[in-house]
């Protein structure tokens, strides 16, 4: 058992030194310090949680639901204009791209099941890096 864990350790500081990670622990910093991303990102989660409220306060009709779609995509689309947002959310998303490779692999090994498209058979794939 105490292999496993060594490994894990191992793995934890793989991923803590990957460039993924730091990537997106820096763009997370810069996120955090910028105003106007923060005020973009309030404003996006208080219409968000408004229309929520909304919906579930009663029967909305097809045509507000589609207003509210609307004005979510809306709010969506200026967020994800803003640079340093989409900056964090691209960081974000490769980082999550290797987890999800990384639980392919684990799960391979431990069930023989072949997931996410990974084969097992890494002599031609470079997606594990």
């Amino acid at each position: 058992m105490s292999e496993i864990l060594t490994k894990a350790r191992e793995l934890g500081q793989a991923i803590v030194d990957s460039e993924e990670y730091k990537a997106l622990k820096a763009a997370e910093e810069k996120q955090e310090k910028d105003e106007e991303a923060i005020a973009l990102l309030v404003e996006y989660n208080n219409v968000r949680k408004a229309l929520a409220e909304e919906i579930q306060s009663g029967e909305v009709s097809d045509e507000r639901m589609a207003e509210i779609r609307s004005e979510l995509e809306e709010c969506y689309e200026k967020v994800m204009s803003n640079s340093v947002i989409s900056e964090y959310h691209a960081a974000q998303q490769k980082f999550e791209a290797v987890v999800g490779q990384m639980n392919s692999i684990l799960t391979y090994f431990m069930t023989g099941e072949i997931s996410g498209g990974c084969s097992g058979n890494c002599s031609g794939c470079s997606s594990c890096g």
